[in-house]
């Protein structure tokens, strides 16, 4: 993307759900491609959309209690790689992280500082407060990939 800064994360926010709501519709190529980056592969039953400069794919989370949280994943060159999910009335996007295991991404709005961690089919979301002293906090937990219908 050429965009000026200020306009990057935006226009890649839109990029991010515009793509991700193809991607349920079947119309677009379903071919196989990394799904997240630290994990290299595809989790079972998502819907996928692949063009020529990069990856998207949709999975629809079920967590504890019945919450169901929809992720939409862009990969792009480079290795960068974005998330976007609507929790709580709000929609973020966040960026994959270095972790150890699986798959992190981060909120890029430090006020809402969601954690979406996944690995395999499985994943949990937690806020960290922008403080130096804050701890994690789980929001949903036990969330696990439905098959795509």
């Amino acid at each position: 993307m050429n965009l000026p800064t200020p306009l990057r994360f935006p226009a890649l926010a839109a990029l991010l759900l515009t793509v991700g709501a193809c991607a349920g519709t079947g119309k677009a190529p379903l071919d196989a491609a990394p799904a997240m980056p630290a994990e290299k592969k595809a989790v079972t039953g998502t819907a996928m959309v692949v063009g020529p400069d990069f990856s998207s794919q949709t999975v629809r989370f079920r967590c504890a209690g019945g919450t169901e949280l929809d992720v939409v994943y862009l990969n792009l060159p480079d290795n960068l790689a974005f998330a976007a999910l609507h929790h709580d009335g709000r929609t973020a996007l966040l960026q994959n992280r270095p972790t150890a295991s699986g798959a992190r991404y981060v909120a890029l709005d430090e006020q809402h500082s969601l954690r979406w961690h996944t690995k395999g089919s499985e994943g949990f979301l937690a806020f960290m407060a922008a403080d130096h002293t804050a701890k994690e906090q789980v929001l949903l937990s036990d969330c696990r990939a439905l098959p795509t219908p």
